[in-house]
């Protein structure tokens, strides 16, 4: 048995370089780019000028620039708009070709395998780099012969919705202020670092409490995801109700979802007083009912 198992991901990692790569980023992002050194990564925002995510990122230091990783979907969006105004910045905006891959397993037989040391959170290869999520779950971007996916992607995507890290689809996407997905919980917003695209919005959430809603973990009895409802053609969300008393109310949606061993694990934002043993269902498909896992760590801010 492999010490370590390896999965496909849709992820996309972006390159963002050139003399303005920090500074245009730093208006661009709700972390503090002065922050993202050697060796380490920060999760980060990217949102519209009203405050809406385009993207979640995990971003780290590359080479020139500077790595950002997230969902296809959210690649798509964010590249869209990180793009608008590059024109009057020297910064370069490009998609790597290389695969991001989901890793499970020993970090001494995965550092072994691609003949680097993983202690820090952040490790550069060659033409590559690894992130360190947890002590036994990877990103690793990298050419194709480096690594060889050898499942799919629900049991990488399953710990990650375990852990409680957002990831938008495509009905998710322009939809929720930072704040919503526990942004600010993982450390990916800073609240000192002066302007950026959507600032003002997030800002008015932290301190005048705006903010009325959270992500939560749900798990369901389930062999597979639910398809997204159509509405003549287009996607739409995974909308979730809410049991008061003998009647079923609109809960919140269903972000992101992944199936593994016959469970169905999904990320909801959801009213953010909702109680812990509220039962949940899916609108579209109400008999799959959902249950609230704990969170990993604290909505509570400072």
């Amino acid at each position: 048995m492999s010490a370590f198992t390896v999965y496909a991901t849709d992820y996309v990692a972006i390159y963002v370089s050139g003399v303005d790569a920090k500074s245009y980023l730093q208006g661009q992002l709700t972390q503090d780019i002065n922050l993202v050194e050697p060796n380490t990564w920060l999760w980060a925002g990217q949102c519209s000028a009203k405050g809406k995510l385009w993207a979640c990122f995990r971003i780290a230091a590359y080479q020139q620039g500077y790595l950002l990783i997230c969902s296809a979907d959210e690649a798509e969006a964010a590249l869209r708009e990180l793009k608008k105004y590059a024109v009057f910045s020297q910064v370069e905006i490009t998609s790597m070709t290389q695969q991001v891959c989901g890793v499970l397993g020993d970090k001494q037989a995965l550092g072994a395998h691609l003949g680097v040391n993983l202690d820090n959170p952040a490790t550069n290869l060659p033409e590559g780099l690894v992130l360190t999520l947890a002590d036994d779950r990877y990103l690793v971007v990298a050419d194709a012969d480096t690594l060889t996916p050898a499942h799919s992607s629900e049991a990488f995507l399953c710990a990650q919705i375990k852990a409680a890290e957002p990831s938008l689809c495509a009905a998710a996407i322009d939809e929720y202020v930072p704040q919503m997905v526990n942004l600010h919980a993982l450390g990916g917003i800073s609240f000192s670092k002066g302007c950026y695209t959507g600032q003002e919005t997030v800002a008015r959430m932290k301190y005048l409490g705006k903010n009325k809603r959270a992500m939560f973990v749900l798990s369901a009895q389930a062999d597979s995801k639910l398809a997204p409802p159509l509405t003549e053609g287009q996607v739409q969300p995974v909308d979730l109700e809410r049991q008061v008393g003998d009647n079923w109310r609109r809960g919140g949606t269903l972000i992101a979802q992944a199936v593994d061993q016959g469970r169905l694990y999904g990320l909801a934002v959801l009213p953010n007083d909702l109680e812990l043993d509220s039962q949940l269902r899916a609108k579209h498909a109400p008999e799959v009912m959902f249950s609230i896992e704990p969170l990993p760590y604290s909505l509570t801010e400072e």
